[in-house]
């Protein structure tokens, strides 16, 4: 069960395209708000090592530097991919 979640808000302007919603169950979803406890959403800047992607930032009393987080859970085919490689490369070592 997943929620579409405006990564800019909707109420300050933000589009309802997909380059600015992301999927979150419905308890994260609740969790981003403005208030002290609550959790922000930022687009990834082409700096990043995820440009474009979501980036979770936590709020202070959980993460003091507010460093914005990626979250993989919906990118089990990356995921996936990442695993296949790391044991391709394991049985690469055992058979040499």
């Amino acid at each position: 069960m997943c929620a579409a979640h405006h990564v800019t808000d909707w109420a300050v302007g933000g589009p309802t395209d997909l380059n600015n919603l992301t999927l979150a169950c419905d308890h994260c979803h609740a969790l981003v708000n403005n208030s002290r406890d609550g959790w922000k959403t930022i687009v990834m800047g082409q700096d990043s090592p995820h440009p474009g992607r979501c980036g979770w930032i936590a709020p202070k009393h959980i993460d003091p530097t507010q460093t914005p987080q990626i979250s993989e859970r919906h990118h089990v085919a990356e995921q996936l991919a990442a695993r296949i490689e790391s044991s391709c490369r394991e049985w690469g070592s055992r058979v040499a």
